[in-house]
């Protein structure tokens, strides 16, 4: 019975050191890699623009109602090209008491338009309706989800062309990617040009519009960043 006993040890010791060693060679045993860094940057002209139109009755000291401005205002929309059911929604309304002589009111709008040339068709119509307070307030880009996965692909061939060549300065080549790690995308805020902002302020001399014809808004720039790990085989 003990030498059963003695024998069954002995072969338990003898399975865990077998496989110890197997453990022991695996882990000697490192893929060579090559980590890197990969980006890409994508720039576009915005094609999505919203304008601020604020109409306040203070801006008058009550002389020009709300109701008139709207009306000027609509006017002017319709001269400028713009469909102001599809293009045109209230952001905010309110009242406040003035001088006791009652309530002026304040409406906020927000105007969608899809170019630099429609942004300055509106601000000179409104400028031309008296109405002074008009802003581009941001832009965009329709396919925004599009340029970002786009950025995101040419992040990663950037990537992948940079580990090839360092394997390439070893005499070795690269395998398959082992590791991605995708950092977030940043989109570079737009700032209107200087120029641009002059359509609505007290230039109103044709000759000095004539100065500045093709007026354009800054382009939206995306960066990407990923970090990539390959495997490296000798040639």
């Amino acid at each position: 019975m003990k030498k059963l006993f003695f024998g069954f040890v002995a072969l338990v010791a003898f399975m865990m050191l077998a496989t110890t060693g197997v453990s022991a060679q695996e882990l000697g045993k490192q893929t060579p890699t090559v980590s890197v860094n990969g980006s890409a940057q994508i720039k576009a002209a915005p094609d999505v623009i919203y304008i601020s139109i604020k109409l306040n009755e203070s801006d008058t000291k009550g002389k020009v109602t709300l109701e008139e401005q709207r009306r000027n205002m609509f006017s002017a929309l319709k001269k400028a090209g713009v469909n102001a059911e599809k293009q045109l929604s209230v952001v905010d309304m309110n009242s406040s008491f003035y001088r006791r002589r009652g309530s002026l009111s304040a409406t906020q709008y927000e105007l969608k338009v899809g170019s630099a040339e429609a942004v300055r068709k509106v601000f000179d119509e409104l400028d031309k309706a008296g109405i002074p307070n008009v802003n581009v307030t941001r832009t965009t880009c329709s396919n925004m989800e599009e340029l970002r996965s786009e950025a995101r692909k040419a992040a990663m061939k950037n990537a992948q062309m940079r580990a090839r060549e360092l394997a390439e300065a070893v005499g070795q080549s690269i395998g398959p990617c082992l590791e991605i790690n995708d950092y977030t995308t940043s989109v570079q805020p737009v700032v209107m040009r200087s120029k641009m902002l002059m359509a609505n302020s007290a230039m109103t001399d044709e000759a000095a519009y004539e100065e500045e014809p093709n007026v354009e808004f800054e382009q939206i720039v995306i960066n990407y960043n990923i970090s990539a790990k390959f495997e490296l085989y000798l040639k």
